[in-house]
């Protein structure tokens, strides 16, 4: 898939929440834009921010492997890592750019004309981040992941004024209904972690420029069929695998010294 999608991330932790204000209970672009005369000038900052996220998640729900995660999911994900970006918060140039992309978007809005739109969806991205200081991360479609089918996505980001590449990841947890944006790599919080990761590879350094591998624990046992089993990019040094149910603390399961067999270093339960 060669489309490309504009997409931004930061590190969240979220579970659903519905609403924006007055707009935040319409979730179909077309519906949303449909309401247009019916919107006072004081609204329009809640308004088009929300057309912005409903547009953005539905051309995420595009995306082959994302077509089975529900749209809310999508919108919420989109949401929350796109905080509105209010007009009170600009300086007088962030202001003078959003007031120009608002009259543009009017005439749009006005004469219906807002499908499949290249200079809509500009003047809508100019108009929600006039300075390009808060949403300037692209991630092309082709760049996302599934990493577990239905459960955990990848995103690779890159930074269109730094040229920095970050990877960022989306737990979708079926089991309590919410999802997260995650970290892989342990907190340096999680003591137990790090003293056994110390114990056997004490000059290890985390990879993050590459996706790990990710495979789930086992369906039929119980104690382990909803952990995430996560393998750093593989290359020919040491390595580890590790797991965690919760991405809040994981445990050491193997090592691979270099040069050596891979070998299990998690303690059997009692």
């Amino acid at each position: 898939m060669k489309r490309k999608i504009t997409i931004f991330f930061a590190l969240l932790s979220v579970s659903f929440a519905f609403g924006q204000g007055k707009f935040g209970k319409v979730l179909n672009s077309k519906k949303l834009a449909l309401t247009y005369k019916s919107v006072k000038a004081n609204e329009k900052e809640d308004y088009y921010q929300q057309y912005y996220w409903l547009v953005k998640a539905e051309q995420l729900k595009t995306i082959p492997h994302l077509q089975d995660v529900k749209p809310v999911v999508l919108y919420e994900f989109v949401k929350k890592v796109n905080p509105q970006n209010a007009t009170k918060k600009l300086d007088a140039r962030g202001k003078e750019l959003r007031n120009t992309a608002e009259l543009s978007l009017d005439q749009y809005f006005k004469n219906k004309n807002f499908q499949n739109n290249e200079i809509l969806l500009r003047n809508l991205e100019t108009y929600v981040d006039p300075t390009q200081g808060e949403y300037f991360t692209k991630v092309d479609a082709e760049k996302i992941k599934q990493l577990v089918p239905k459960e955990f996505f990848g995103f690779a980001s890159l930074n269109k004024k730094t040229m920095e590449e970050v990877n960022y990841y989306l737990w979708v947890d079926k089991k309590n209904d919410k999802y997260q944006i995650v970290d892989i790599v342990p907190s340096k919080e999680d003591k137990k972690f790090y003293a056994s990761l110390k114990q056997y590879l004490p000059k290890y350094k985390f990879e993050t420029k590459y996706m790990p591998t990710v495979k789930k624990g086992t369906k039929t046992d119980k104690t382990d069929k909803d952990f995430f089993y996560i393998m750093p990019f593989e290359r020919n040094l040491d390595n580890i695998e590790y797991k965690t149910d919760d991405f809040k603390t994981f445990t050491l399961s193997q090592v691979k010294r270099e040069g050596e067999a891979w070998i299990g270093v998690e303690k059997p339960k009692k």
